[in-house]
């Protein structure tokens, strides 16, 4: 039922930690946390270990529930990674799904594609969410789960979660359950800057008697030698081991990247990690390299159909496109008509060379694709046509944003959802446009 990417490289060097890790999760047989906080640098090993954690206890017939947070910026739909456990929940084990929406109503609105009620349909009451009954339902649903076999709920980069999220975490983290629910939740600790909306959060999850802290370490040079042996059957020269050792300062997926391009014989690695990074999708084809760029535009996921409306290309080379892509380890597919770039570094790596106008002109495209179709939030198409400079578009499907957050409990992301539609309609052509076209209404929910 997991969806944690299986990891390229093979877990080194953390004996103690999935120790640890397995102990506060109760695996052991002992007393479990209700809540773990697992932290450390991109790429030192975050999902290496959760995904090890995750195999012992699927093989201890543990139901192990996953969802992930994306790096959306304001466009994130509230409780995100909620919905995604649920719907794979919903996709595996439907009647599971289904006992709970029945009973509770609140968990069948984070279940992607259930059917809603349109904002302004009728009383507010009818198409929104009350968060208390929300929290309540989804601590009740996992204690309901729990009943048939032990709950393992993996949250993963939390660094990226909206407030909503967060707060449903909180909430979480303060209550008890009747039932052995733990909920382990990950976060990149090299990106809480001091202003971060989750640094003061996580001191106060810290300080809850029932949450627990477990921070990856970068590995030992030691653990590194090892990981290159392993990475590379091939004995590489001392000098490039100590290269690679040096140079990747413990970190795995640093380490997996220098191996790949030691591999290839390329011996004038680039310092930055973005240059090395890009290594990698220059190994590609012209073809795979314009998939894998449109596939960066999306963010870290994209589904197999709006890549296809957005890349222009014909559906067979799209797929040797994806196949080239899929085989260098740049993407992953994710379930049946999706994928994923394999570390969200690379995302951001690819995502950065683009120049200005491919920027603009890829975002247009997902603007036009998403505007076409009932496919994605209000909030993506938002995104992507602020990118595109059409503040039309952004401007009404902000305001849509605002009611679709609305209508999920999620307040504080509605208001800055319809804060920034006030914004774009500050501009008088943009507001003369919005209201010449007169088919949508403009005027946040109060």
């Amino acid at each position: 039922m997991s969806s944690v990417q299986p990891p390229r490289g093979p877990l080194v060097g953390r004996a103690g930690e999935l120790m640890r890790l397995a102990e506060l999760v109760g695996l052991d047989g002992g007393e479990s946390s209700t809540g773990v906080l697992l932290s450390g640098d991109a790429g030192v090993g975050k999902t290496r270990l959760l995904a090890a954690v995750r195999d012992r206890a699927e093989s201890a017939t543990w139901r192990v529930l996953v969802g992930h947070c994306l790096d959306l910026g304001d466009s994130a739909p509230p409780y995100l990674p909620f919905s995604e456990a649920l719907g794979r929940l919903a996709a595996q084990e439907p009647v599971v799904a289904d006992a709970l929406a029945a009973s509770r109503p609140a968990v069948g609105r984070l279940l992607p594609g259930a059917p809603r009620q349109r904002p302004g349909e009728g009383p507010v009451e009818a198409w929104t969410t009350d968060r208390s009954d929300l929290f309540e339902s989804v601590h009740a649903a996992l204690e309901q789960l729990a009943r048939s076999a032990p709950v393992l709920l993996l949250i993963e980069d939390v660094h990226w979660a909206d407030r909503s999220t967060r707060e449903m975490l909180s909430f979480l983290f303060t209550r008890s359950f009747a039932a052995d629910v733990t909920v382990v939740a990950t976060y990149r600790s090299d990106d809480l800057h001091r202003r971060h909306p989750l640094r003061a959060v996580v001191a106060e999850w810290a300080r809850l008697p029932a949450v627990s802290r477990l921070h990856l370490d970068p590995l030992e040079p030691r653990d590194i030698r090892v990981l290159v042996q392993t990475l590379q059957p091939t004995p590489l020269p001392e000098q490039r081991v100590r290269d690679i050792i040096a140079r990747s300062e413990g970190n795995a997926f640093f380490t997996e990247e220098l191996v790949a391009a030691a591999d290839r014989g390329d011996r004038a690695l680039p310092v930055d990690l973005a240059d090395l990074l890009l290594v990698r999708l220059d190994q590609l084809d012209e073809q795979a390299r314009q998939v894998v760029r449109a596939a960066a535009v999306a963010g870290r996921q994209v589904s197999h159909r709006l890549l296809e409306r957005v890349v222009g290309i014909d559906s067979t080379a799209l797929d040797r496109g994806l196949r080239a892509a899929v085989d260098g380890n740049v993407l992953v597919a994710v379930g049946a008509n999706g994928y994923a770039f394999r570390h969200a570094l690379l995302t951001e790596a690819i995502y950065d060379d683009l120049l200005p106008g491919e920027k603009v002109r890829l975002h247009r495209a997902y603007s036009t694709a998403l505007g076409s179709t009932a496919e994605g939030p209000a909030a993506e198409l938002a995104r992507h046509a602020r990118a595109a400079h059409d503040m039309v578009t952004a401007a009404r499907s902000s305001v849509r944003a605002g009611d679709e957050a609305m209508a999920l409990g999620g307040p504080d992301e509605a208001a800055r959802h319809y804060e920034t539609a006030l914004e774009l309609l500050a501009d008088p052509a943009t507001k003369s446009e919005v209201a010449g076209r007169g088919e949508d209404r403009v005027d946040p929910v109060a």
